[in-house]
């Protein structure tokens, strides 16, 4: 059995999304009005580069390679469009979010509470907003650490300047609005934490589950969230035919979410993403004073009740804190920020994909070769992981 139509689904809901949004993109361009003022055209106008560049910025970190296919093209130049690297990708990407910023802050409309369900936003919450996925994936697109030390620091922190000052939190009504992921994630028994995210708290606790199978006792540590974010559960319902070693006690139980009915509220993008997107780029462009500033103010000490990041910490202590912040506080919200931190800190286990290809029902019907990634043979740190994580001990 195979799960290779999770990522195709994705792909063509993807490019359903771009089809829609540039066919309204293209009749604003030809002159037509929406609404009864021409705020209205504008506000539709922005939220559809908007969802360009986040449908564009996701090809980009998913796949190694993707159509960019926007409003422009016309029929004859998508019948012969070829696809274009992840890095073309995002460049594409962030040229969409920043025409939707500049309409958003050139105008003055507020974003009906059904689009974003449950929220209103102004045009400048919009710009706010879009400036966040902005930076979001100027740090996720590396693929490994050489890429990720040429990230354009000085970019990342003005977007994350200019971000949002509310979670994006859409509300799931069961009907229009759904997160499955949450949906499986808070399911009793159905995602545990990887023993790595405990240990990170209470280093005595393993770091990968025993090979013998036999539970470790409840951690202990200093962070106040491995009590409220974290329940231990002595039952493990795993199938060891599948290695132990993908055991877990833990359960992450932070957000309320009725597994029966997805009704409530869903933290897609948290401010403290964008505090430690903030931090991450003082913190590479030499200036730990306002990193180590940020971190001590932050979810280090008012959620884990930590004691603050010394003033006279390295920049390897800083980067430490950083994502380890990342690990713990960012759990649930969005779609791969765990696997994209990893992959461009090269700590993917060797021989996993770093990115996938362009799924084969894609390929068949454009007659290009079939191709795919991953295995310990085809590790070259390009889009097979020859890197991997070990407990320095």
């Amino acid at each position: 059995y195979t799960y290779a139509y999770i990522f195709e689904t994705y792909y063509e809901n993807i490019y359903g999304n771009l089809s829609q949004v540039n066919d309204v993109l293209r009749l604003i361009e030809e002159g037509m009005e929406f609404g009864d003022d021409g705020e209205d055209t504008k506000m539709l106008q922005s939220f559809c580069y908007f969802i360009q560049g986040a449908s564009l910025g996701y090809l980009g970190l998913v796949y190694d390679q993707a159509y960019i296919v926007t409003e422009t093209l016309t029929i004859e130049e998508l019948i012969s469009l070829p696809p274009s690297p992840y890095g073309d990708v995002m460049k594409a990407s962030i040229e969409a979010l920043d025409k939707s910023i500049e309409i958003a802050k050139n105008n003055n409309f507020t974003i009906p509470d059904n689009w974003i369900n449950g929220s209103t936003y102004s045009s400048n919450e919009l710009a706010e907003l879009v400036s966040g996925f902005a930076a979001r994936f100027f740090v996720h697109a590396s693929r490994n650490s050489a890429e990720n030390s040429q990230v354009n620091w000085s970019k990342v922190l003005d977007y994350a300047n200019n971000a949002m000052q509310r979670d994006l939190a859409p509300y799931m009504d069961n009907v229009r609005w759904k997160s499955w992921f949450r949906y499986y994630t808070v399911r009793p028994g159905w995602a545990r934490i990887d023993a790595r995210i405990i240990n990170l708290m209470d280093d005595r606790y393993p770091w990968r589950f025993p090979d013998d199978g036999i539970a470790p006792p409840p951690a202990q540590g200093d962070d106040k969230r491995l009590e409220t974010d974290f329940s231990f559960n002595s039952v493990n319902n795993m199938k060891p035919e599948r290695g132990y070693y993908h055991f877990s006690n833990y359960e992450y139980t932070r957000y309320p979410y009725s597994i029966t009915i997805h009704d409530g509220e869903i933290v897609e993008f948290s401010v403290s993403e964008i505090d430690l997107f903030k931090a991450e780029a003082y913190a590479e462009m030499g200036d730990l004073g306002q990193a180590i500033q940020i971190i001590n103010e932050g979810t280090r000490t008012t959620r884990g009740n930590l004691s603050p990041l010394n003033v006279a910490s390295s920049k390897e202590k800083v980067l430490e804190a950083i994502f380890y912040e990342r690990d713990i506080e960012l759990i649930q919200t969005s779609f791969g920020i765990a696997f994209f931190d990893m992959r461009r800190r090269d700590m993917l286990q060797p021989g996993t994909m770093l990115h996938f290809p362009i799924p084969a029902k894609e390929l068949m019907v454009m007659q290009m070769p079939l191709y795919t990634f991953g295995g310990v043979g085809n590790a070259d740190g390009i889009n097979t992981s020859n890197g991997g994580w070990f407990p320095e001990k």
